[in-house]
């Protein structure tokens, strides 16, 4: 329940995968109002199996959670968070739209960068948030979230001087919620980070086509990561992204630190066969580079690679 005197907040939430899932499950133990926007067969699964997180920072299980299939039956709705793939969003976007009250606006925590350019186009850059997540969870067969590690952030802030008031009110609620929620104020400088990071640790393991025990056993291997990362800060300083040497380190020491036999969701994705988001992170970057005369060797090179591995 809302504490005495703070408004309650609707939330909706389009993309109840692993992401979606545990964020909104979060929210709703924290006292907000959630509703998660789905297709007919995960409203299906819902309803059989339940909406069930089994974490290693504590497990909860959500009595009758709200589900839709058609977003227009949302009412007054707060924040819309976006938490599908990249190749996803222009499929999502009439959701988006028909999900919008007057007031709402849009939290994205899509992988990259590549999305807030469609988001503004379509609703007005005063109403897309900056959001991103980091967390390595997964569904089960039943469509249970597992989540199996103490990473289990969401960052969000405002990208425009009017969207402060609605990040106050998320940060307030998201105080109390069983995850870590960060009210940034440098958000477009998180976003770079990430941006910078997913692409250099998504790219090596896909392209190599191993986990980063295996890359950073080789020094050769993991001076690619850093080309890509240094390349990304670049490419960054022309979007105004905030992005320093400090950010570069950080970036490798967390590659040097994480399990062995960890890897990146693309290289998951492309071991199973299934689409990518190639051309929402390097693309995207790509394009950046090109535009703004970067020379981007490293990322020219992983892209081709893996483009021919997953065609």
């Amino acid at each position: 329940m809302a504490e005495r005197g703070m408004k309650m907040m609707n939330i909706a939430i389009i993309g109840a995968g692993a992401l979606g899932t545990y964020f909104g499950a979060r929210w709703i133990e924290a006292g907000a109002n959630v509703t998660f926007i789905v297709r007919e067969k995960r409203k299906k699964q819902i309803e059989e199996n339940g909406l069930y997180v089994k974490s290693i920072c504590g497990d909860t299980s959500i009595n009758a959670p709200q589900i839709v299939t058609d977003p227009s039956e949302l009412n007054n709705i707060d924040i819309v968070i976006v938490a599908v793939k990249g190749y996803h969003l222009e499929n999502v976007l009439p959701v988006i739209k028909a999900s919008l009250s007057e007031n709402s606006y849009i939290l994205p925590v899509l992988n990259g960068l590549a999305h807030y350019a469609p988001l503004v186009r379509q609703f007005g850059k005063e109403k897309v948030l900056g959001g991103l997540a980091n967390i390595i969870a997964t569904l089960n067969d039943q469509g249970h979230v597992e989540h199996t590690s103490k990473l289990h952030e969401i960052r969000f802030g405002p990208l425009e001087e009017g969207q402060k008031e609605i990040c106050k009110r998320l940060a307030a609620i998201s105080e109390k919620s069983n995850m870590v929620a960060v009210h940034s104020e440098k958000i477009k400088t998180d976003l770079w980070y990430k941006y910078m990071f997913i692409t250099a640790f998504s790219g090596i393991t896909t392209a190599a086509d191993l986990p980063i025990g295996r890359i950073r056993a080789h020094k050769a291997t993991m001076d690619i990561a850093e080309g890509i990362l240094k390349e990304m800060q670049r490419i960054a300083e022309t979007e105004s992204g905030g992005l320093e040497n400090k950010h570069i380190k950080r970036a490798m020491e967390t590659m040097r630190n994480l399990h062995p036999e960890a890897t990146s969701s693309m290289h998951q994705d492309m071991r199973k066969g299934l689409t990518i988001e190639l051309e929402h992170l390097h693309g995207y970057a790509m394009e950046l580079a090109k535009s703004s005369h970067v020379e981007a060797p490293y990322l020219q090179t992983l892209y081709g690679l893996i483009k021919a591995k997953n065609w």
